[in-house]
């Protein structure tokens, strides 16, 4: 389902977002001192190296990356992942879908679906599904997540009007993520998606059942602290 963006709700506003139903769904800046030697008569510019600049070498960005990077892994099953725990009280059933492996088309990107249903399969079906993605960002392409047992005729892309909010919480700021919400105008289909460090995500997603926002955070912010090594 390709999504459109509706009329801005707050100054954050909206934007455009691509979301295939029931598919895939869905510096601060530091002050230095610096002693300068304006006399125009010399022509003396010299001034010492080590004052010229404080930004961090290339050898200790990349360190950085690194260890951001580490900080999360991807969890083994959604048993492993605590999912069934993490979910209570917002999945629609107990019914456990699970999906996993490399995503198609995304060199070295992976990620583990899971699913929690009734059991239905036939379209409008109430789910939730929680979803651990590394090396691919979900919220930028709509074909990596993907709601497993969906009925072919749910993969038409179709236009649909959403809101789109791109935020943070201080619970977020302290997992190093920033979460983006995007949900549908008719209310179908709910996504929050938690960007790490690492190039990691976490992603919620509700379809056709009412879920709000600040569960949606719960699920992502506590799966994130689950699998955070």
């Amino acid at each position: 389902m390709r999504l459109i963006p509706s009329t801005p709700l707050s100054c954050l506003g909206t934007a455009v977002a691509a979301v295939v139903i029931g598919g895939v769904v869905l510096v601060g800046c530091d002050v230095v001192d610096l002693d300068l030697d304006l006399n125009l008569s010399s022509g003396d510019s010299d001034a010492p190296a080590e004052e010229a600049s404080a930004s961090p070498s290339p050898e200790d960005a990349e360190e950085g990356q690194e260890e951001a990077a580490s900080s999360y892994g991807l969890p083994e099953s959604c048993e492993a992942a605590g999912a069934a725990q993490i979910v209570e009280g917002v999945a629609p059933g107990t019914v456990l879908t699970e999906e996993s492996g490399p995503v198609e088309g995304i060199e070295d990107a992976e990620q583990l679906s899971c699913t929690f249903s009734e059991g239905g399969t036939e379209p409008g079906t109430p789910s939730f599904t929680l979803v651990f993605t590394s090396g691919a960002d979900p919220s930028a392409n709509p074909d990596v997540v993907r709601v497993p047992g969906s009925e072919a005729e749910m993969n038409w892309e179709v236009d649909v009007d959403v809101d789109v909010d791109t935020y943070h919480t201080e619970d977020s700021d302290d997992l190093g993520g920033d979460l983006e919400y995007v949900g549908t105008v008719d209310g179908s289909s709910r996504h929050l998606y938690l960007q790490l460090p690492g190039d990691f995500h976490v992603t919620a997603i509700a379809y056709f059942d009412e879920v709000e926002r600040g569960d949606l955070e719960r699920v992502v912010l506590q799966a994130a602290g689950q699998i955070r090594n």
